[in-house]
């Protein structure tokens, strides 16, 4: 009887002490979704519009992941444009596979984000159409306009362009309604030192001071005394995946000098998601303590 009970003792103990990772699912709207462990600051990490089978892979190998077990791939191919109750990427000129990240912030105090990219090694940066790797978009933000489409403009953009990435802030001016937006770029990373490489981007919001700090792999790369926003949302959320704008212009651009038209097929991969209210929360290079995301 004694030896029953120690074996029962034993089952529980490996049950409750084996590491849950996170896992994939569709939410209670059939929305794909990753969870997040509560030490990476997130909850749930959604696709709100929707993809394809190929679109996205949470992928288990230690070996090609930049920390821990786990790592995330994203593949937008052209003519992947999804919507949802409130947009339609199709009738905006965009492409996207992207998950937004929950809980949502207040603008306030100051707020740290951090994540770990790769590229693919067939990567083409495909400028004059936009590729962001990473934003910090608004809920209740200002609206207006751009080439001509409707505009929800988000407070930051980390995207590739002219063989470089750059942490895109983008100064709003303006009427709520009627917002002037003007993207104003700091240099990150050359793309070519992306490919089949991992680098961690980690930057900080500080509402109160009125600045914006960015490190590339625990190095500070850049220090802007400008407050991070000029209207008040209701929330910020960061986003990462793939997403294109304008892919009119590089399908006008290769049709006139007699080329193919349809965008390159983009693969991307991420790691080591994170938020929190200081760098030393978020930021494993600066702060070897933090254990991996998954």
């Amino acid at each position: 009887m004694y030896f029953i009970r120690v074996i029962i003792f034993l089952c529980f103990v490996i049950i409750f002490t084996t590491k849950a990772y996170p896992s994939v699912y569709e939410d209670n709207k059939g929305k794909l979704a990753l969870d997040a462990p509560p030490h990476s600051g997130y909850q749930t990490h959604t696709n709100y519009m929707s993809q394809n089978t190929y679109s996205y892979e949470y992928i288990e190998d230690s070996s090609g992941s930049r920390r821990g077990k786990f790592y995330q791939r994203f593949e937008l191919r052209d003519g992947d444009c999804f919507g949802d109750d409130n947009w339609n990427d199709c009738a905006a000129d965009r492409e996207r596979v992207e998950f937004s990240s929950r809980p949502t912030q207040e603008p306030e105090g100051i707020q740290c984000f951090a994540y770990s990219i790769k590229l693919d090694s067939d990567f083409i940066d495909i400028y004059p159409t936009n590729t962001d790797l990473g934003q910090i978009h608004q809920k209740g933000g200002p609206s207006g306009k751009a080439g001509g489409f409707l505009s929800l403009p988000p407070l930051i953009q980390i995207g590739a362009k002219h063989g470089k990435l750059h942490f895109g802030w983008h100064s709003l001016k303006g009427s709520p309604t009627n917002i002037r937006d003007k993207r104003i770029d700091y240099h990150l990373l050359n793309i070519s030192d992306m490919i089949e490489k991992w680098n961690d981007i980690s930057f900080c919001l500080n509402y109160v001071d009125k600045i914006m700090q960015v490190w590339v792999n625990g190095n500070k790369k850049h220090e802007i005394n400008k407050s991070p926003i000029n209207f008040m949302p209701e929330s910020t959320y960061f986003k990462y995946g793939i997403y294109r704008s304008f892919v009119s212009r590089y399908k006008m651009r290769e049709e006139k000098k007699g080329r193919d038209p349809d965008l390159p097929t983009q693969i991307v991969y991420y790691d080591e998601i994170r938020r929190g209210n200081s760098i030393m929360e978020v930021d494993f290079n600066i702060n070897p303590n933090l254990k991996p995301v998954d």
